[in-house]
């Protein structure tokens, strides 16, 4: 994309342009609060990607272990440079994206695996599989 001092915030780099920033459910939210970093949210997953033709669905609750995303204020830069939003929270904060024609280029916040069992893998955790076969 261009960005040469392109940081994510956990660097504390000083760069003007940190693409990855800190998600809200990771700040304390008042002095001595400790940070939550796990637990399990709705996404809604975008129409005509590839992850929807993977769930055969618009929404999917999933677990997750979060601490930072994609800062909002680029998500117009990422999808000019040809990435797609393949999934977002029902407050539209991005939890996914897609390359494509990219083989499998998908890249989640959330942990598709997490909802895999012993003989009943996650319909992601399929998609991969079958993609890497090829």
């Amino acid at each position: 994309m261009g960005i040469e001092d392109a940081d994510t915030e956990e660097n504390a780099s000083g760069s003007q342009n940190y693409v990855i920033s800190p998600v809200y459910c990771a700040l304390p939210r008042q002095p001595g609060d400790l940070p939550t970093l796990h637990g399990s949210g709705a996404v809604q997953i975008i129409k005509g990607t590839r992850l929807h033709s993977i769930y055969g669905r618009e929404r999917a609750e999933e677990g997750y272990f979060c601490s930072y995303h994609v800062n909002p204020a680029f998500v117009p830069r990422f999808e000019a440079a040809g990435l797609r939003i393949a999934a977002v929270t029902e407050t539209g904060e991005v939890r996914a994206v897609e390359l494509p024609g990219h083989p499998f280029f998908i890249a989640t916040l959330f942990h598709p695996q997490l909802g895999s069992k012993p003989g009943e893998p996650h319909p992601f955790v399929n998609a991969l599989v079958s993609a890497a076969c090829v």
